[in-house]
């Protein structure tokens, strides 16, 4: 079986499993609030429904282009399809700085962030939101969201129980800010569901970025992480890229 192959079946078996077991719970969640009888234990597995905190893959989180020397300025440079090339070439071809290891715009006056919108949802929900997309009725790049729709179908609430995690993926995975981020943001999950511990979902280049922040820092991982989750994770790399 070819590698891509073998990597598309095995993505479409992971996320046939994370449905089944969603809608399971979702089916009990509606049930309930229909009035209908909770089994033994499922009133007591709501209350306590642990956090799920969805981690992005490669290209996978919406970036936007600020101008330090105009604090209004806000720009969507990925993904983009109005004057794409433009834009693109005008805010994110960078270069590589050894002495910070991050890649660095050319223009020293724009710095590329990732929204911080709806508890990090935003930024890895639909990835090229606009209203001429849709008026024109073009496809919209989903990642993850019919995962978060389904999950909120389920009963999970958006900055109680489920949070996003996009990052620039441009960068390197050991960078400060990327491991300060995804800390940030286990804290932050871990307060707002009452100390429950996260259930972490990562995508791709998201599961290089779990291991990489597992390996260094694992006290920090075994305090505020009950499950992570691997959606087509390379972690033997990709045969794809070999010869």
């Amino acid at each position: 079986m070819a590698p891509s192959t073998m990597f598309g079946a095995a993505f479409g078996m992971r996320l046939r499993v994370l449905r089944r077991h969603f809608l399971r719970r979702r089916r009990r969640w509606r049930s309930r609030r229909r009035g209908g009888p909770a089994r033994k234990g499922e009133e007591e597995e709501d209350e306590g429904r642990e956090p799920v905190l969805l981690v992005s893959g490669m290209g996978g989180s919406v970036l936007h282009a600020r101008r330090r020397s105009n604090p209004k300025f806000d720009l969507r440079v990925w993904v983009r399809i109005v004057l794409a090339d433009l834009e693109f070439k005008k805010y994110l071809w960078s270069l590589y700085n050894v002495d910070t290891g991050c890649v660095e715009p050319l223009d020293d006056d724009v710095e590329i962030v990732v929204p911080e919108d709806d508890h990090g949802l935003f930024a890895i929900d639909i990835l090229d939101p606009s209203w001429f997309v849709e008026l024109l009725n073009l496809s919209m790049v989903y990642h993850f969201h019919d995962m978060i729709d389904m999950l909120v179908d389920c009963g999970y609430e958006k900055g109680t129980t489920l949070f996003g995690y996009g990052y620039d993926f441009r960068q390197s995975n050991r960078i400060d800010k990327a491991m300060a981020g995804l800390r940030a943001k286990l804290e932050t999950a871990y307060k707002a569901s009452g100390g429950k511990r996260v259930n972490i979902i990562s995508h791709s280049m998201g599961g290089l970025l779990v291991r990489c922040f597992l390996s260094m820092n694992h006290d920090i991982f075994s305090k505020y992480v009950n499950k992570w989750i691997c959606i087509a994770c390379p972690f033997q790399g990709n045969a794809l890229l070999i010869g």
